[in-house]
């Protein structure tokens, strides 16, 4: 069964396969895609493990878009059982996202833009990799570490 997350994660994969003239901005829209694929993957994960109702439903879509990019960050890298590889891999692409959407460097990595070199299809494909991995290992994880996860993201520290 398709998902939108599986549905981004191949519309990724065709971008980092696009040849000029399109080539660089294909593979910054790619590198974007597999960002969002992940993250929508962890918005599902959240709302269908808390809001326990049907897609459709108002609840699930309140608890879909309750996460937020920088502190889902956070949340991942802090914690010692999801922060690696997920908070890692999460890090990574939103690192490259924030490239790929707003920077008008030739590459992600300033010491590699400033050498004049450009972003590689073969590096844009690595990040949709990352991005695949990355959701299966939030599917293969047991569910009692899924709802950990879930509420790990929505719930937010008190101080």
């Amino acid at each position: 069964m398709a998902t939108l997350p599986n549905d981004m994660l191949t519309t990724a994969e065709l971008l980092a396969s696009v040849k000029p003239p399109l080539g660089s901005a294909a593979l910054r829209r790619s590198v974007s895609t597999a960002y969002y694929a992940l993250f929508s993957r962890l918005a599902a994960l959240c709302a269908g493990r808390i809001a326990r109702a049907k897609a459709s439903s108002d609840s699930f879509k309140s608890v879909y878009r309750a996460i937020d990019h920088g502190p889902a960050r956070n949340a991942l890298l802090g914690h010692a059982e999801f922060g690696s590889p997920l908070g890692d891999s999460f890090k990574r692409l939103q690192e490259a996202r924030h490239w790929a959407d707003y920077s008008i460097d030739p590459h992600p990595d300033a010491e590699i833009a400033a050498a004049g070199r450009r972003f590689k299809r073969s590096e844009a494909q690595r990040f949709v990799a990352l991005a695949r991995e990355a959701i299966g290992f939030v599917d293969a994880l047991a569910p009692d570490a899924k709802q950990r996860l879930a509420v790990l993201l929505v719930a937010r520290p008190r101080r």
